[in-house]
């Protein structure tokens, strides 16, 4: 992994417009500042937006900016002449909510969750967090990260480091193929335990074989006789059916003839009793004429007494028409009449002194009453003359007219109700003559059809006599019927059984030539079984072997312990340049136990793998802990500088990327001199080199200087070149 460009945004202390961090434009870098300035962020942000993780750990909310809700960082990297861009970014709104994006240039590599995209990610570079932390990463308080570990986690970090995981899954895979043959095999097993069972049957099938085949030999013979005898007496049996069929068709139409004579004597009752009736309906017809006759008298004198009362009823509808005009007239005569009064009345209070005006009711003048008495008394005049032109001496003289002329009329209602009533009888005497009259013509008919009734009911009477001397005749045929069908059924019965019997030997023998071919079969596949079973047990043995080779104790333990020389001499050349000499350190992968433990040459320590490094200088072996920080951190670094190399060096990660956050305030000047130099001779073995700090004497060592600045509007950084 080499990094190409770092793209900041309200991380840590970092605001919103951070400058981009552009790698391609140095090899070996010091990032240097002020402490707190943000000279780790930088690094924290490369390893949080790659694997999620930094200083503060996976808790991504405490690396938002205060006052920020949201952040985000892009880095871009190449590896192995590709370039990829991680994009990771961080709300805190609404509860929280992460993002994480994977390129390949302009093809996304995203997957739909965080957590497939993150492992997408490890495994395009081959690399973990904790690898990357403890190999090419020292960070600020974590130098001694590898060297304080216990052997078990250096040995999974060194593993790691030597791309030793892909033996893991080869062990895996191994097991899982032993694991697989040992249930096939006890497959095979439970498989050949049934063939055995079934080839002890072997001879036991060949004799149920004869035994059902002469079984079946003896039960055909039987079942021909039967078949024979069943043929015979189904015949007869078919003799007396087609008699009996005979039999019942001529009963069948022995009744059909009762049927039609019955019927037809029904008939001819059913007509006797309507010609009856018909001489009943037609001696009321002279009686119904009479009453018919009566009532049409009646008729006349009905509409004889509606004429005289209608012509009462329009004299009095024009007597009351008159008078209600007279009414009229003389209502509009006392008006014109009240209306004159009061005009004389007028005239009267006009003629005397101080009269006043009749409309506004104000004292009139003598012209001005002269003028009025005028007009008043034309008034008077025209009134009188309106009053004679109602004339009302006809009127009164038709109505004593009319009251004359309708006194005259006579009329009797009681007698003209109960004609009325009478009359309501004519239309039901009318229908019921013309019903008699009908019936006449019907009597004549029925007469007719009655008698041709009669002779169709002596014909069929002679043929149904003749018929039921015929049926007495015939001889009755249930009895043999019914003795015969008990032997058929007992024949059937027999035959039955005996094919039952046949069907059961002919399954017995079925089973047995199939158990005889099985056996055959199960010979056949007992040697091909046997010949599974001994390359499985083959294939077992060969994957418990590879399952050994590959495992801790196998082909890993030989590459750890092939690398460990290699890691040794480097870390001493390395501190050897940064101690003169004086150090030196080793790593031990095995070492006696403290107890012992019983053989057969006696009492005596066994070895154990382990990963001990071991730490001396010109006065000997010491613990760590005895160091000084300064040398400490010299081991450290060589160490750290070596599994770097290393790292840099094996098939999978390709890193080529060194990182050094701090640690130099604990050596002296000759010694972050020396530190300056081992960086020198290793920088060609690196794509890119940062190292961290807040030295000023260090920091004008390098060509290259990120200097890291924070003032009121956050962090911010300007790349310096010597």
């Amino acid at each position: 992994m080499i990094p190409v460009k770092l793209k900041l945004h309200n991380f840590t202390s970092y605001g919103e417009n951070v400058p981009e961090l552009d790698f391609t434009k140095f090899h070996l870098a010091a990032i240097s500042g002020q402490n707190g300035a943000g000279k780790s962020s930088i690094l924290d942000a490369i390893t949080w937006c790659v694997w999620g993780w930094s200083r503060a750990g996976d808790n991504a909310d405490q690396l938002v900016r205060l006052g920020a809700s949201d952040m985000q960082v892009e880095f871009s990297f190449d590896l192995d002449g590709h370039k990829f861009t991680v994009k990771r970014n961080r709300t805190t709104k609404h509860g929280g909510t992460s993002a994480l994006e994977f390129w390949s240039g302009s093809h996304n590599l995203t997957e739909g969750t965080i957590k497939v995209t993150q492992q997408k990610i490890i495994d395009t570079l081959h690399l973990s967090f904790e690898t990357f932390t403890n190999s090419s990463f020292l960070r600020q308080g974590h130098a001694d990260e590898f060297t304080t570990k216990g052997p078990t986690d250096r040995k999974r970090i060194l593993a790691d480091i030597l791309g030793l995981a892909h033996y893991d899954i080869l062990e895996e895979k191994a097991r899982e193929k032993v694991k697989e043959a040992e249930n096939k095999l006890k497959l095979l097993e439970y498989q050949l335990l049934e063939i055995d069972a079934e080839l002890s049957q072997k001879e036991k099938s060949q004799e149920k074989k004869i035994a059902a085949e002469k079984k079946i030999s003896e039960v055909e013979i039987n079942i021909s006789i039967l078949e024979k005898e069943l043929k015979n007496l189904t015949d007869q049996k078919a003799t007396l059916n087609a008699a009996k069929e005979q039999q019942y068709k001529l009963k069948q139409t022995l009744s059909d003839l009762q049927k039609e004579r019955d019927k037809i004597l029904a008939q001819g009752k059913s007509r006797a009793e309507k010609i009856k009736q018909l001489h009943e309906q037609l001696k009321e017809l002279p009686i119904i004429d009479e009453k018919i006759r009566k009532l049409k008298a009646l008729e006349k004198e009905k509409d004889e007494y509606t004429i005289i009362r209608q012509k009462k009823s329009d004299l009095e509808n024009e007597f009351n028409r008159i008078k209600y005009s007279l009414d009229l007239k003389n209502k509009d005569k006392q008006t014109l009449e009240k209306k004159i009064s009061e005009a004389k009345s007028q005239v009267e209070d006009l003629s005397k002194e101080s009269a006043k005006c009749p409309t506004c009711g104000q004292e009139i003048g003598k012209d001005s009453k002269h003028r009025v008495l005028d007009e008043v008394e034309l008034k008077i005049r025209d009134l009188e003359s309106e009053k004679v032109k109602i004339e009302t001496a006809d009127e009164e003289l038709n109505i004593k007219n009319l009251e004359s002329e309708i006194a005259l009329i006579k009329t009797d209602d009681h007698k003209y109700q109960e004609i009325l009533q009478k009359l309501t009888e004519l239309p039901n005497l009318q229908e019921r003559r013309e019903k008699s009259i009908a019936a006449e013509a019907t009597l004549e008919s029925e007469n007719k059809v009655r008698l041709e009734l009669l002779s169709l009911f002596n014909n069929k009477k002679s043929q149904v006599e003749n018929l039921e001397e015929e049926v007495k005749k015939l001889p009755s045929v249930d009895e043999d019927l019914a003795n015969i069908q008990t032997v058929i059924s007992q024949k059937d019965s027999e035959l039955g059984s005996s094919r039952t019997e046949e069907k059961e030997y002919q399954n017995q023998l079925g089973q047995a030539k199939e158990l005889i071919s099985r056996v055959e079969q199960m010979e056949k596949l007992s040697k091909q079984k046997l010949e599974e079973k001994s390359i499985l047990q083959k294939e077992k043995e060969a994957f418990e072997e590879l399952s050994l080779a590959f495992g801790k104790k196998g082909i890993q333990a030989m590459i750890i312990e092939t690398a460990i020389p290699e890691i040794e001499d480097e870390a001493n050349r390395l501190l050897g340049k940064l101690t003169e000499g004086r150090m030196k350190v080793a790593f031990v992968t095995q070492k006696e136990t403290k107890t012992k433990v019983e053989t057969s040459e006696g009492k005596m320590h066994t070895t154990v793998e382990t990963l001990d490094i071991v730490i001396s200088d010109e006065m000997g072996e010491r613990p760590y802990e005895l160091y000084s920080g300064g040398e400490t951190f010299r081991v450290n670094f060589a160490i750290r500088i070596a599994l770097s190399k290393l790292l840099t060096r094996r098939a999978g990660a390709k890193l080529q990327f060194l990182i050094i956050d701090e640690g130099f305030g604990t050596q002296d000047t000759e010694g972050r001199s020396r530190v300056v130099e081992v960086l020198d001779t290793i920088k060609n073995d690196f794509e890119k080199i940062l190292i961290i700090t807040h030295l000023e004497e260090l920091k004008e060592e390098f060509p290259t200087r990120i200097e890291v600045s924070k003032n009121s509007g956050g962090s911010t950084f300007q790349v310096i070149e010597s």
